[in-house]
């Protein structure tokens, strides 16, 4: 009786939650969303299952757009824009998942549920809100979201040409899922430490965050980037999760901190927390979230090791392996998925090039 309690307490919690995040549980977006094919099949799916979510899906949709042929043909693109990173996200009041992906040019595409279908949102190529162009990398944790405003953000590297005549100047910008229009933040501080790879939008403190040796967060309220003093997790090949659950940033893994994890709390301190299992890193780890519990779900292993689900509880900071998740896992070793919990289903989604899946998780108190 008291765990049903716990359990019935914990639920109201987050249709509190949900409600601040404008997804209307009984009436509203989801209402008119009830019985789309992604609605039904989440309804339909065990604790501890995937499912393949059929769609449509566009040719090339997973390909960076050709520039002067291509970079087999000597220009840019052509290339997949997923890979060392798992920064999708998605919009409860639009119903939409996003992701904004890079192989030396970007492609910026979304899933509609209402209209069960993929589509590229065009980006401006002579733009620096965002830069369309960039000579080198990928998109690492350089994505962000803002569930309120329904804000995606994004970081970029700045791109010059000196033979096209082209100086852009790279930095943070914002796209307006219910416009549709990108604004730009103001400039990073030369002196932050930003290791150029990890931001997250923190809605307890409404801005964004950015790691580096010092943590430094951009304030909407006061509209400048202000230090929040030294971070364990340096961002550099690291993971970042915004948990609206829990009033937290989890932050974890990298390069030169392989196994450390840490939190940003609603009080703006970062605590460190038990250090996670085995190496993490932005190259081919996944971090989620159980929106039925706020724990966080990751997925990781050490190389040349098969990877393993670990379900993290922070406010305990304890780890245990989640065989379910495993067993079913729906791509293979050449899959570059993303991934993003939608909180009104009780899923995370899970996509690439091979095809659009859901999971439902099986928590603690629900696995035998």
């Amino acid at each position: 009786m008291i765990r049903a309690i716990r359990l019935m307490t914990f639920a109201c919690s987050l249709l509190a939650v949900f409600t601040l995040l404008g997804v209307a549980i009984a009436c509203g977006a989801e209402t008119e969303r009830g019985d789309s094919p992604l609605a039904k099949l989440a309804a339909s799916m065990p604790p501890g299952s995937w499912a393949e979510l059929q769609t449509e899906m566009p040719e090339g949709l997973w390909r960076s757009p050709l520039v002067d042929g291509g970079r087999n043909n000597g220009g840019s693109g052509g290339l997949h824009i997923a890979g060392w990173t798992d920064d999708a996200h998605w919009d409860s009041k639009t119903g939409q998942f996003l992701y904004m992906g890079l192989r030396q040019t970007r492609q910026f595409i979304a899933y509609s549920e209402e209209k069960n279908a993929w589509r590229v949102i065009e980006l401006d190529r002579d733009s620096d809100n965002p830069c369309f162009l960039s000579r080198f990398g990928h998109i690492y944790s350089s994505n962000g979201f803002d569930p309120q405003r329904s804000r995606f953000y994004h970081r970029y590297n700045s791109y010059s040409n000196e033979k096209k005549g082209v100086d852009l100047t790279g930095g943070v910008s914002y796209f307006d899922t219910t416009t549709e229009k990108w604004t730009k933040l103001p400039p990073i501080p030369a002196d932050s430490t930003f290791t150029g790879m990890a931001i997250e939008y923190f809605s307890a403190l409404d801005g964004v965050l950015i790691l580096g040796p010092q943590a430094w967060f951009f304030s909407n309220a006061r509209q400048k980037w202000e230090p929040l003093g030294p971070c364990p997790v340096d961002g550099y090949h690291s993971l970042v999760r915004h948990n609206p659950f829990r009033n937290e940033v989890l932050m974890a893994g990298g390069n030169h901190n392989r196994r450390t994890v840490a939190r940003l709390k609603a009080d703006g301190t970062i605590e460190r927390l038990k250090d996670f299992p085995t190496d993490l890193g932005v190259q081919s780890d996944k971090i989620t979230i159980d929106p039925a519990t706020g724990r966080y779900l990751i997925q990781a292993g050490n190389k040349n090791e098969p990877k393993q689900l670990y379900e993290f509880d922070s406010d305990q900071n304890t780890y245990r392996i989640v065989d379910a998740f495993t067993a079913g896992w729906p791509f293979t070793r050449y899959d570059m998925p993303v991934c993003a919990f939608i909180p009104e289903y009780n899923v995370s989604m899970w996509a690439d090039s091979r095809g659009m899946f859901l999971y439902r998780h099986a928590s603690l108190e629900q696995s035998p």
